[in-house]
């Protein structure tokens, strides 16, 4: 098993306080030093309180401490109540760690449209901070998880101008996945010293190709939340413009956050199945991302690979559907390797009993549209009946 360490400077830890009934429920990532963060959120209408009052602050003070993380409860739906619980657990979570109030972010993710449970959070944070360690990874990555199967990190090392650099991140997710910002809760950490204007580009650059490509279930969150927070440790030179040592932490920050998405998909809620939709040749990268997003996000086609059905036909009407314009006759639709369509007319008989495609854990669906130099890549998953078991009893 890998071991996965925190960058220089931070600290972290995760508890059960009685949010929710066995699993950890209340999470601290602290920083011996102010971080600059960047961030991205839900497009949600529907936002949940920490979602607001993170952005209110990071507009007003782009230095952070700590992140407090609570699973068990969303506080979405919570009218003002929900702001000024938001707003308590950072005045006490700041008190304990000597800081600002608004230099400490909260964050929550669970059931939507139930108050706080304020009391148990309260009493546990004491021993929250008192845990926080070097080695307190696993537990901050296990407090954030709601039906998660497993915890979800993260990271790399490599060298810049002689010092070394560490990224770290954790996420939770499963369900209510499709993105439109990012996707479930994301923590990212680096001692990176870098501007907070090239942290939010390398974030959101990042954000574009992992996050930004993943569907579960086509349904987007209230809690959405990416937040990459740069305490400066490593003591490199300052990264402040698009030079070799920006594109390597950006190549690294891409591959932190790939994984974490990937690894969201593959424990998607009732899936069995990791589906890859690679769409090249369209007009630009924008139609392809457009189709390529269609196409993971089928229901039809997420269930055609459940029961190892090569039904191409099923991936050429979400093409078509996706509001894309390109020409039928020109398209190539090949699945696992295997191609079933191409030059006008198919190329290979569905049959699914025969059939090697959609067999494998990890599948493959490829599309040409042959009508540029387009080009993406989307991450999905299968759907089964265990997914509609889970969230037919969410609430009780």
């Amino acid at each position: 098993m890998i071991k996965h360490k925190l960058p220089k400077g931070f600290l972290a830890n995760g508890i059960y306080c009685g949010v929710k009934k066995k699993r950890k429920d209340l999470s601290l990532i602290c920083s011996e030093k102010l971080c600059k963060v960047a961030a991205v959120f839900t497009s949600n209408v529907v936002k949940a309180a920490p979602v607001i009052m993170a952005q209110r602050q990071l507009k007003k003070n782009g230095l952070v401490k700590a992140i407090v993380i609570n699973s068990g409860n969303a506080n979405c739906m919570t009218g003002r109540q929900g702001l000024k619980d938001a707003r308590e657990i950072a005045s006490r979570m700041a008190k304990l760690i000597k800081a600002k109030a608004d230099q400490v972010l909260t964050s929550s993710t669970g059931i939507i449209g139930e108050l706080m449970p304020m009391k148990p959070m309260i009493k546990g944070m004491p021993k929250l901070v008192n845990g926080l360690s070097k080695n307190g990874l696993l537990e901050a990555a296990e407090g954030i998880m709601t039906t998660d199967s497993f915890s979800k990190i993260s990271s790399r090392t490599f060298t810049l101008g002689g010092k070394k650099i560490r990224i770290t991140g954790i996420a939770k997710g499963a369900g209510m996945i499709d993105p439109s910002m990012a996707t479930m809760l994301c923590y990212i950490m680096t001692d990176v010293n870098i501007s907070k204007k090239f942290l939010q580009e390398a974030l959101s650059a990042s954000n574009e190709i992992s996050f930004n490509a993943i569907t579960v279930d086509g349904d987007m969150s209230t809690n959405d939340t990416v937040m990459l927070l740069a305490n400066g440790e490593a003591g490199n030179k300052l990264i402040d413009g698009n030079s070799s040592e920006f594109k390597v932490f950006q190549d690294n920050l891409n591959g932190v956050c790939s994984d974490l998405a990937k690894m969201v998909v593959r424990d998607g809620e009732g899936a069995s199945k990791f589906i890859e939709v690679n769409v090249k040749g369209a007009k630009n990268d924008k139609d392809a991302k457009q189709m390529a997003d269609a196409i993971a996000g089928s229901l039809l086609v997420k269930c055609a690979v459940l029961g190892g059905d090569p039904n191409w036909g099923r991936i050429a009407s979400s093409a078509g559907s996706s509001g894309v314009k390109f020409n039928p006759e020109k398209i190539e639709i090949a699945l696992d390797g295997v191609t079933f369509f191409k030059n006008g007319k198919a190329q290979a008989h569905v049959n699914r009993k025969s059939s090697s495609v959609f067999k494998k854990k990890d599948v493959k669906i490829e599309v040409n549209v042959h009508s540029g130099k387009g080009k993406a890549i989307a991450y999905s998953c299968d759907i089964s009946k265990k997914y509609i078991t889970l969230n037919s009893y969410y609430t009780t």
